[in-house]
């Protein structure tokens, strides 16, 4: 991971040093997750439920073009990362891979980093601005259960947005936007049982943000969004192992100070 951060610590740092008319932010992030696995007969396997991971945003935006047919052609490069500690429910595990008694209430780990690069056009409709994004990302969750095991949920991602957003008051700003993501060649990587193909993995998010302008330089962002992930059943290793089913639903609310320059 340490590797993984630098990388996007010099991402950032080279872009913003030879871009103009941009916005460089950094937000502060609460997280509520709802992690559910389901066994093959569709019934309850575990959970992992966390009231709040806290983490911090980075986030620049530049304008490199006026667009193909728009008002606009932008860049933008996202980080994310959260870390906090989850309620397990579910059961123990044989070294065979049956259930054994249930457990409950017990203490798991996280980590969950993200990033991504997009490029976005705008459009006027009226009052709104229109704008589509697609990008592409890189998302990955470190889980470390009571028991000691390990298991990191790997995988790159493309995305597509669309949304609007309008001047409710001369300094105020709200805006609604929607966004389908879908992983390719996800990977559960275990430290017990070695590495799983995941199946189709894919979600959507919706947000609203709330921006508010404090002067022709700073602004103020508020928003909220929630995300889901769901993931479909493994491969199966030769020993009858495999990674079940599951949906992740996630409610983020951040608070982002803005810098335009």
């Amino acid at each position: 991971m340490n590797k993984y951060n630098t990388l996007i610590y010099i991402l950032f740092s080279t872009v913003c040093a030879f871009a103009n008319d941009s916005e460089l932010s950094i937000s502060i992030n609460t997280m509520s997750m709802d992690y559910t696995e389901f066994n093959t007969n569709g019934s309850f396997a575990d959970s992992e439920i966390a009231d709040a991971l806290f983490g911090f945003g980075l986030n620049y935006i530049t304008q490199i073009s006026d667009g193909f047919d728009g008002d606009g052609g932008f860049l933008d490069i996202d980080f994310l990362r959260y870390q906090g500690n989850s309620r397990y429910d579910g059961f123990y595990l044989n070294s065979d891979g049956t259930i054994n008694s249930p457990v409950n209430n017990l203490t798991t780990k996280n980590t969950i980093s993200e990033g991504s690069i997009g490029y976005s056009e705008t459009k006027k409709l009226n009052q709104a601005l229109w704008f589509v994004r697609l990008g592409i990302g890189y998302r990955l969750w470190e889980r470390i259960l009571a028991d000691g095991h390990n298991e990191q949920y790997v995988w790159p991602y493309g995305s597509i947005s669309t949304g609007l957003s309008e001047n409710i008051f001369p300094n105020d700003t709200i805006g609604v936007s929607a966004e389908y993501h879908r992983a390719f060649s996800p990977k559960m990587e275990s430290n017990q049982h070695g590495i799983f193909d995941l199946g189709r993995t894919d979600g959507y998010s919706i947000s609203i943000p709330w921006i508010h302008a404090i002067s022709p330089s700073w602004d103020l962002k508020l928003a909220y969004t929630y995300q889901t992930w769901d993931i479909e059943k493994s491969t199966v290793h030769s020993d009858k192992w495999f990674e079940p089913r599951s949906e992740s639903n996630f409610n983020i609310f951040n608070a982002a100070l803005i810098y335009n320059y």
